[in-house]
């Protein structure tokens, strides 16, 4: 059976990311192609506005979920597939070191800190039914935010990571599982380092017995020091 995740993120410029995650429906029989045509078609659109100098605003990011929608429309054309098919959950965000934009629609986390913000949901953080791109009612659905102020550290995953970093008491994000991610980036002195040791996480004995689906990690951050570029993995 294929990953129905998938993942990618990207640096626009040196004081900008941009990622995007997405998680295929179990019900959609080529759902991974879906999440992996949406989070492209996803980072692209932000990719471009990124490169201008800025970050989306709210009718920016609803654009990208129309551009989205339209891409995904034209894979199940050509295909010959039922839209359904490709159904796909969706976070996209891009962010400067003072300012995030995200959209949600779906299941999975983004959350964000700073020094004087602990860990804070951005968008959804979605537990109620079932939602997807692919869904007619997905741009009454999809959940915006645009936030200003500093933003020192970014974690996004899909589901199979929501019960560990999302509170089930209060749905607040989990700060025991997030800040050892945070001292993690706030060392790694590499973009490499911090996608070798994702992996060498996701792929632990310890989560494995904790996590029986797929499961997608993204992380990004500043660090306020001469010569310190951003860091994503």
């Amino acid at each position: 059976m294929p990953c129905h995740d998938f993942g990618t993120v990207a640096k626009p410029t040196r004081d900008s990311v941009v990622g995007s995650i997405a998680e295929g429906a179990a019900r959609g029989r080529l759902s991974h192609i879906g999440a992996q045509v949406a989070a492209k078609a996803a980072a692209e659109g932000l990719d471009e506005i990124a490169r201008t100098g800025t970050l989306p605003d709210e009718a920016d990011l609803r654009r990208i979920l129309k551009r989205v929608r339209l891409v995904l429309s034209r894979e199940a054309a050509e295909r010959n597939c039922d839209l359904s098919d490709l159904a796909t959950t969706l976070i996209a965000f891009a962010l400067t070191p003072d300012k995030i934009a995200a959209l949600q629609l779906g299941e999975g986390f983004l959350i964000a800190a700073s020094p004087a913000r602990p860990y804070h949901s951005i968008g959804g953080n979605d537990t109620g039914a079932p939602c997807f791109v692919t869904d007619e009612d997905a741009e009454d659905a999809v959940a915006i935010a645009v936030d200003e102020g500093p933003v020192s550290f970014i974690a996004a995953g899909t589901n199979g990571l929501q019960t560990l970093s999302i509170s089930a008491e209060n749905g607040r994000p989990h700060s025991p599982f997030l800040r050892p991610l945070n001292r993690y980036l706030s060392t790694a002195e590499s973009d490499d380092e911090i996608h070798m040791g994702i992996r060498e996480f996701l792929r632990s004995d310890r989560l494995a017995e904790r996590v029986d689906d797929d499961m997608t990690l993204m992380l990004c951050g500043w660090r306020n020091e001469p010569g310190w570029e951003n860091r994503a993995g």
